[in-house]
């Protein structure tokens, strides 16, 4: 599942990445390892849960808030032609 985010920065390992993703909360930043980022999208498990539009996602590694599963809007989800 791919849901779309923003590149931050490289780092800080070698193989990771800084990420942004947005939330029913607000933004949430995660680095993850750079092969789970895709163009503008983010490799995440599949979706956990729905309610209310929204969806609920789990990550594929701690937030920086600490937050492990999110609900995301529908609307976050890539679609293929945003990541080519």
């Amino acid at each position: 599942m791919l849901v779309k985010c923003e590149r931050l920065l490289e780092g800080p390992g070698p193989s990771e990445a800084l990420v942004r993703i947005e939330t029913r909360d607000g933004a949430e930043e995660i680095i993850v390892d750079s092969s789970l980022v895709v163009g503008g999208a983010l490799d995440v498990g599949p979706i956990v849960g729905m309610r209310d539009g929204l969806a609920l996602i789990e990550l594929p590694r701690e937030s920086v808030s600490g937050r492990v599963r999110v609900w995301i809007s529908q609307s976050e989800f890539a679609n293929a032609h945003e990541v080519a």
